[in-house]
């Protein structure tokens, strides 16, 4: 794939990393928490915290696929941070294992296809200036730090 020729600007690319890892940084630490007070045991909690792990051996790739298909890489990151947000909101009314995990699972099939794809338009955008990609990035780790504390 070319060099992206259109510019966009450094607080996109950042912001975009500030906002997904400051969502994983509210979600990550508390989820097993949370599932714990809705009365799930030790096993049940391990089972549901796993479902986004098990989902990173295929989302990505069949994302990147389709992204690849399409030529449109910000189009999936933009579906895929939709349904996201749209799935994620099932947690709130299901308390079920087999809801909470079937809403999980599609979360993170979603969830998952969205980080790849923005590195690759991170890095398309970057072209050879590739060592400005700490200063992008960081704002990810930023955004985690904030929500954990």
């Amino acid at each position: 794939m070319a060099v992206q020729t259109e510019r966009m600007p450094y607080w996109r690319l950042s912001g975009f990393y500030f906002c997904y890892f400051a969502a994983l940084g509210s979600l990550i630490p508390y989820w097993g928490l949370y599932l714990k007070q809705l009365g799930f045991d030790a096993v049940a909690i391990g089972e549901l915290m796993a479902i986004p792990m098990a989902t990173k051996i295929v989302a990505p790739y069949v994302w990147g696929w389709i992204a690849d298909r399409l030529g449109h890489r910000m189009a999936v990151v933009r579906l895929g941070s939709l349904l996201t947000s749209i799935i994620f909101l099932g947690v709130f009314w299901l308390n079920g294992f087999w809801e909470l995990g079937l809403t999980m699972a599609l979360f993170s099939f979603f969830w998952n296809a969205v980080l790849p794809q923005f590195e690759a338009v991170t890095f398309n955008h970057l072209g050879t200036r590739v060592d400005r990609y700490a200063r992008i990035r960081v704002w990810g780790s930023v955004g985690f730090i904030i929500t954990v504390l």
